[in-house]
């Protein structure tokens, strides 16, 4: 599925249902990208609107879409800390892999306060081999393109405390093969799971020519750029679930196969190491809904609520977007 490689910061296996939505939508803006001025157009007056800042759609959990002036629109992942009486502290802390620069430092900031981070990143077995360079891969064309940054090295992992804990390449494509030598309906759902995986692997290691040519008309649009920008600070609002891109056995691969590890693995530390006050476990933001219900059955509690840090703005309608569209971008 992977070559020989070990990326820390967005792996293939991390991206989100919505994250596929959106590159679907990025390869069919950019069909249309021709249409664009190579600036923004006329800035168009945003509707009137009361009761700023507001959530917008359905709420996810961990992510979500916030308007905080007439003009200003942002995707936000959530954190939150659990305490489960004579137990180390456990910090949910949520992400997303292609950001503005400050919201890696707030995370940054938040992940020193714990003595152990156990952090998302699927690699080989072999890590000896060198990593794809960022600005190759898809995420790090894409953030080029918009004048973000990829979550590595957004994030400094080189930190002592710092401890990955993901599966590894050949043990999830081991999850899948013995499902498929099983037979059956499950043979027939994990083999589109493994399909899908390699599929993504090429698109994310930029091996995909038409995605990479459409983030490079991107790149040379501005009015472009900032529609890509509400698209993604439109991810939190997205409730249209329906829309599936991936196969439910490749969502469940992606989230709960490998939450179930993380699990497992911070109930070794629990049971090993003593003397930790705090663990925080690093993972996309997608991830945490269902590991908050894990914690929850060992017998955590919230300590407080969700914490919130914006990590993509957009500005659209000072770039001529209309209100229409902006609505479409948002979920309707």
């Amino acid at each position: 599925m992977m070559p020989a490689t070990n990326l820390r910061f967005a792996t293939p296996f991390a991206i989100l249902k919505r994250d596929l939505k959106l590159l679907a939508r990025w390869l069919s803006a950019a069909g249309l990208a021709m249409g664009f001025a190579a600036c923004s157009g006329p800035p168009v007056d945003p509707p009137p609107v009361t009761g700023l800042p507001r959530v917008m759609g359905k709420d996810q959990g961990y992510t979500r879409t916030i308007q905080s002036e007439p003009d200003t629109f942002a995707i936000q992942t959530g954190s939150r800390l659990f305490r489960r009486a004579g137990s180390p502290d456990i910090d949910l802390v949520g992400a997303i892999h292609v950001a503005e620069k400050d919201y890696y430092w707030r995370l940054q900031a938040r992940l020193e306060k714990s003595d152990i981070v156990l952090y998302e990143g699927v690699g080989k077995k072999d890590d000896s081999a060198p990593e794809v360079e960022v600005n190759k891969t898809a995420y790090g064309r894409l953030a080029s393109s918009l004048g973000l940054v990829v979550q590595k090295p957004g994030i400094d992992y080189s930190r002592p405390n710092f401890r990955r804990c993901d599966l590894t390449v050949e043990e999830m494509e081991g999850l899948l093969e013995k499902e498929i030598a099983g037979g059956g309906s499950s043979a027939i759902a994990a083999r589109e799971a493994r399909d899908e995986l390699a599929d993504i692997g090429t698109a994310m290691h930029g091996r995909r020519w038409t995605l990479n040519a459409a983030l490079g008309i991107v790149r040379l649009s501005p009015a472009l750029q900032e529609h890509l920008r509400l698209s993604l600070a439109g991810v939190g609002s997205d409730a249209r679930e329906d829309e599936s891109t991936i196969s439910p056995r490749l969502d469940q691969l992606i989230k709960e196969d490998r939450n179930r590890h993380v699990v497992a693995e911070l109930q070794k530390l629990l049971r090993r190491e003593r003397g930790h006050r705090r663990v925080a476990i690093f993972y996309g933001s997608a991830h945490m809904p269902d590991l908050e219900r894990r914690l929850k059955a060992m017998g955590y509690s919230p300590a407080g609520p969700v914490t919130w840090e914006s990590a993509v703005h957009a500005h659209p309608y000072a770039a001529g977007i209309s209100a229409d569209e902006v609505k479409e971008a948002l979920g309707g």
